[in-house]
């Protein structure tokens, strides 16, 4: 599994974009993790900043989140930054 797309977080304040770095090499995924700050309509309004991390770690990062009461939204809001 690896993890990519849109997590909110309970009180909406913040999504997190999950998306493959296209540069990695296939035995080395690594996955970037965009911050942003949730307008009131909840879209994306200010990128805050971004991870890079290996696939393991992702992984981790997204079940914890999801465990945690994040929710995954399938809404595509454009391109990544």
């Amino acid at each position: 599994m690896i993890p990519d797309g849109w997590l909110i977080e309970p009180n909406s304040k913040w999504l997190l974009l999950f998306h493959k770095d296209r540069k990695s090499l296939n035995r080395i995924t690594t996955i970037y993790i965009d911050k942003w700050e949730v307008s009131k309509n909840g879209t994306p309004s200010r990128f805050v900043n971004r991870r890079k991390v290996q696939l393991e770690p992702a992984i981790e990062t997204w079940t914890e989140l999801m465990n945690n009461g994040w929710q995954n939204i399938q809404h595509k809001f454009g391109q990544t930054a």
